[in-house]
């Protein structure tokens, strides 16, 4: 496995200082940049110019990962070529978000071939349903099959995504890779370091990602009644207190962490960043800037178990976290990503982005929609 890293700077590409010249063609090419379509398919245009005839997939951001560093305006590409490892690719166009689950199963359909080990998958922000789309690649390709990835961005502003897949980038846009061949080697790592706190409530109204109510009272008015004078802040203040869920009778560790997108007043509900369903439990979460940054730390550990004993050339540590987590660290954004580099050999690539859901497996390697999360994807090849 070989890797050419490259950096979006005054308009154009650069290599990492980290990264050494590439000796044959790449497999894939991955790039993370931009906060519009437009943006994004200006940085594709430049790459299909270094990389003419490489499968290229990308997609706008809420902020890149390169290194040890975090931007908001720039842009990071990484160009693998894989020695035993066959890639394969495929892309859907979404029009209505109704339809998240069969363009999962969809495409799960496409790339599901003899000796596939992981799909990875980059979907747009804000027209797909990332719980229902999940749900539709578990459905088609089962247990045995990692699956990881994350929803585009766009700076935050929550208005338009694009993704790419050998072409500008699109709204609605959904791609996914697959990976075949037992010398890949595979490793995650999911946490968010959020604390629960309060009672434990049961979710006794909902539809899809929107929460009426809770324990049969107004969702929004018990929220409020939790946040204190925080609540005077809202929406905003969300982003600190974001609400975890589990089927009844799971533990902390089976449960995800939803964040709030929208309120609505009038009808006392909470919009979130994935489905809520009915007859699970919620419970209310905070975090210091010590417990996030530990829990991306507890992430990198766990993904950093599957580093074999002799790797064939390069490695790379695929971050995708939360744009809601880089709004809670602020200037401290960069100490978890230096928190996740810590538990690897120094020789390790480091690339991603900051998102709007992040997609990765969680207990017993279970694929769910995560929000609030430091997601880790590690790739190697096996000597």
């Amino acid at each position: 496995m070989q890797i050419l890293q490259l950096t979006w700077n005054s308009d154009q590409w650069s290599l990492a200082e980290s990264s050494a010249q590439m000796q044959k063609s790449p497999s894939m090419v991955l790039f993370f940049g931009g906060t519009t379509p437009a943006e994004t398919t200006r940085q594709y245009d430049r790459l299909r110019d270094i990389f003419p005839h490489a499968d290229i997939v990308g997609c706008s951001t809420a902020g890149e990962i390169s290194g040890y560093d975090v931007t908001d305006t720039g842009g990071v590409a990484i160009a693998i070529h894989f020695e035993k490892t066959r890639v394969q690719m495929s892309s859907l166009l979404l029009g209505d978000t109704a339809g998240s689950y069969d363009a999962g199963k969809r495409l799960a359909s496409a790339v599901n071939g003899e000796g596939l080990k992981g799909v990875i998958v980059i979907s747009d922000g804000n027209q797909v349903n990332g719980s229902d789309l999940v749900e539709g690649l578990r459905t088609q390709l089962g247990k045995e099959v990692f699956i990881s990835g994350g929803l585009a961005g766009d700076g935050g502003k929550f208005q338009e995504t694009g993704v790419c897949h050998n072409g500008p980038a699109l709204p609605g846009n959904i791609a996914v890779i697959g990976l075949y061949g037992e010398s890949l080697q595979i490793g995650w790592g999911s946490v968010g370091g959020w604390n629960p706190f309060g009672p434990l409530r049961h979710i006794t109204q909902s539809d899809s990602n929107v929460l009426y109510e809770l324990d049969g009272k107004p969702a929004l008015a018990l929220y409020k009644s939790y946040l204190g004078e925080s609540a005077a802040a809202l929406p905003g203040s969300a982003l600190h207190f974001p609400i975890m869920i589990r089927p009844e009778g799971a533990n902390d560790q089976e449960g995800l962490v939803r964040t709030i997108l929208s309120l609505d007043e009038e009808k006392q509900s909470l919009t979130f960043a994935g489905n809520m369903p009915k007859g699970h439990t919620a419970q209310l979460m905070m975090a210091s800037y010590e417990s996030l940054i530990e829990g991306a730390a507890s992430a990198a550990d766990h993904a950093a178990e599957a580093i074999p004993d002799q790797i064939l050339g390069d490695q790379l540590a695929l971050m995708i976290s939360c744009v809601g987590r880089k709004i809670v660290l602020g200037s401290r954004i960069e100490d978890e990503v230096e928190a996740v580099a810590d538990a690897f050999p120094p020789d390790t690539f480091f690339a991603g982005y900051y998102s709007y859901g992040e997609i990765s497996p969680q207990h017993q390697g279970f694929c769910e929609l995560h929000n609030q999360t430091m997601t880790i994807t590690y790739l190697a090849e096996k000597a």
